[in-house]
């Protein structure tokens, strides 16, 4: 079945669907690619054809793009450089043809699908959700390759091709309109009739050249001056080097392919793009990034089935936290009733949903009818009236077990018996919790990480007698959101805190031996983390990060005593961001330099600093440790959702593929050596476990 059909209409439009057999998306893959470059010659020779509109045969969805897998096995910089030469030359050639080309969009419109979308003269889109359009290469360790890094700045103006192209960001309907990316936008019903239309009217016209961005004079005249466009380019520059440290080359090389395009020319813009993606696709972060990928889309498929339908749910704790947890689900179509104590807090949780709203209304995500909807699905009371009809609740009260407790037995009487009972708790026992239930099997982890509707991971945590029904249920939920879900077993801390508290620990630990906290944190950003680990705690709230640093201490022991120090700023007023007052310094929510009275509030102990990179070594391979002591425990039995869950869930360096993908790629052995040394200078904590000595004296590593 061919993936293409050219049908010319009886007024001379013609039509190009694109429909790649047996797959659920529309990619461009060589070969779809090369059956595009005959059915464009047929369109250019076919006599009668006035006008063409480009659209999808595939429902809620355009182009999502090239065909990863291409892309994961170039293995010579010379073939990747062959496949965007070859790509630039079809989407040239549509971009030539000699009548008017109108790209009809809803769903995904990405990569090379925005890419063909660019060649054409107009792009007309849905304002569907789904609908979004971007370059996301980078995202891949790459750039664009068929043309994208040429024609966006033509169309949008250079500041706002930059901004999607170094960061692979998505854009929505009203912001691609804004721009001048969308030349309309309709209803999906009615798209293709749209694009039609649009097209007809060009028949006989010139295709246009001018910006159609809505720009302020002073871009135009800084875009439009080679002089002031070259202080455009340094500040770009500038500011990615400030994002990525360095440790990411592909927005570099897209931004230097723009800058010689618009400089000396297209053809020179063309030829220099392909060379970078060939040269960048071979790199180890590219192959990293594209082994995310994948993982992503394992994550998202491995959730069992479940015959539960989520329609009512209640929150039950309605800080900042149920707010936006409530958001989520009534965004998704779900009614939520939201249980507080007080009607302040009630009126918290809802403006913390209400502001999520307006977020993304105003970004074009919902449209406002949407939005408005969406908060109406969530009401408040301070009884349990209304939760007879919750198929689940989520629980996000305080962080005490006796709480959580009472608050499963006065739910349990208010609900029906085959409602589910999940906790948001971040670190205490899912087992224990459970036996103040009447239904344990329905008694469940349903971890969130902060900021709910940013943060894509779930930490699906299992009891020890929740029903494999019960598990199943919330993480098809958690898809339904738009979550990742991670399935693991219960134990201190689960999985993701369990990992990251000891990096935390090691910091502060050091931080006591006379290191500087900026240097600290300098070190680990420059290593790929995105927050320091003090501006992390400050933004976990440094009473929230003692109180699970203590768990983890009574529920693994002496090896994770955490030291004096978070205990005593907490009974100091240190709080973190949350009041102002943390490791760093606030003047309203913007961070400042550290805070110098914290070093006179740390009992120093004796410590051997031995350069920076001993700050990578002592924090980063103690995560390494416990990660191999939950795989041996099977708090999680995959290596590579286990990365998953600390990439999606606290942003560890995606350039370096996930912790344990770091850790063979170090080499085991090197680990262990480390960890022995350590465990001498500073503690048994360093101690390596029986499985990293095993895999070190084998030659194996965590994925081999």
């Amino acid at each position: 079945m061919p993936a293409f059909n050219l049908n010319v209409r009886n007024d001379g439009i013609a039509i190009i669907t694109f429909d790649l057999p047996e797959e659920k998306v529309n990619k461009l893959t060589t070969p779809a690619m090369e059956e595009l470059d005959r059915v464009l010659d047929e369109a250019a020779a076919k006599k009668g054809i006035k006008a063409l509109v480009f659209s999808s045969g595939k429902d809620g969805n355009f182009i999502v793009g090239a065909d990863i897998a291409e892309i994961r096995d170039i293995r010579d910089p010379k073939k990747g450089e062959e496949i965007a030469r070859k790509g630039q030359s079809i989407l040239a050639k549509l971009e030539a043809l000699p009548f008017p080309t109108v790209a009809a969009i809803h769903g995904p419109c990405m990569g090379g699908g925005l890419e063909l979308a660019l060649a054409c003269w107009r792009r007309v889109i849905s304002n569907d959700q789904r609908t979004m359009l971007a370059l996301p290469e980078v995202k891949l360790g790459i750039s664009p390759g068929f043309g994208g890094t040429q024609r966006l700045p033509r169309l949008v103006g250079l500041m706002n091709a930059l901004d999607m192209i170094l960061t692979g960001k998505s854009i929505y309907a009203k912001k691609a309109r804004r721009i001048g990316l969308a030349d309309e936008v309709v209803y999906k019903e009615i798209l293709l009739e749209s694009a039609v239309k649009a097209a007809r009217k060009d028949i006989g016209k010139k295709r246009p050249q001018t910006i159609r961005a809505r720009r302020p004079l002073i871009i135009r005249l800084m875009e439009g001056n080679p002089f002031t466009r070259s202080i455009v380019f340094r500040m770009a520059k500038k500011t990615v080097l400030k994002e990525t440290r360095g440790n990411y080359p592909a927005p570099l090389a897209a931004l230097d392919a723009v800058r010689t395009g618009l400089g000396r020319g297209r053809k020179a813009g063309y030829r220099k793009e392909a060379r970078f993606l060939g040269e960048l696709a071979v790199t180890a972060i590219s192959k990293n990034l594209v082994s995310i990928y994948y993982l992503n889309e394992a994550l998202k498929k491995d959730v069992a089935p479940s015959p539960a339908r989520i329609a009512n749910a209640g929150v039950l704790g309605a800080g900042v936290m149920g707010g936006g947890i409530a958001q989520l689900f009534a965004e998704k179509g779900i009614f939520v009733r939201m249980k507080d104590i007080k009607t302040t807090f009630i009126s918290t949780g809802l403006k913390a949903a209400a502001n999520v709203f307006k977020k993304r209304a105003k970004k074009g995500i919902l449209d406002p009818l949407q939005a408005r909807d969406g908060f109406d699905r969530i009401t408040g009371t301070l009884d349990y009236s209304g939760f007879g009809q919750a198929d689940m609740v989520v629980e996000a009260v305080v962080e005490n077990m006796d709480v959580k407790k009472a608050v499963v037995a006065e739910f349990e009487n208010a609900s029906k018996e085959s409602a589910i009972f999940a906790s948001n708790t971040s670190s205490l026992s899912i087992t224990e919790l459970a036996t103040a239930s009447q239904r344990p099997g329905k008694v469940v982890g349903m971890h969130f990480f902060n900021p709910v509707d940013k943060m894509p991971l779930v930490e699906i945590v299992r009891g020890e007698k929740t029903s494999d029904e019960t598990a199943a249920a919330i993480a098809s939920l958690s898809r339904r959101l738009g979550k990742l879900p991670v399935t693991v077993n219960d134990g201190p801390g689960f999985l993701v805190n369990r990992i990251l508290m000891p990096y935390l620990g090691e910091a502060v630990k050091m931080l006591e031996e006379g290191r500087r906290i900026g240097e600290i944190d300098e070190e680990l950003l420059d290593f790929g983390m995105p927050m320091g680990a003090f501006i992390l705690l400050d933004e976990i709230g440094i009473d929230v990060a003692h109180k699970v640093a203590d768990i983890l201490y009574q529920g693994l022991g002496e090896r994770a005593k955490p030291s004096s120090t978070l205990g005593s700023l907490h009974e100091e007023g240190y709080l973190g961001k949350k009041n102002g007052k943390g490791f760093y310094r606030y003047k309203g929510r913007a961070r400042k330099g550290p805070d110098e009275s914290v070093y006179a509030k740390i009992v120093k102990v004796s410590g051997q600093n031995r350069g920076n990179q001993d700050i990578i070594d002592r924090t980063v391979l103690l995560m390494v440790k416990e990660a191999a002591l939950c795989l041996e425990e099977t708090i999680i039995e995959r290596a590579d959702y286990l990365d998953g869950a600390l990439i999606f869930g606290i942003g560890f360096p995606p350039f370096r593929g996930g912790l344990l993908r770091y850790a063979d790629d170090r080499g085991i052995k090197d680990i262990v050596e480390k960890l022995e040394g350590f465990a001498k200078k500073y503690g048994e904590r360093f101690a390596p476990p029986k499985s990293l000595i095993e895999m070190a004296g084998s030659g194996k590593g965590f994925y081999s």
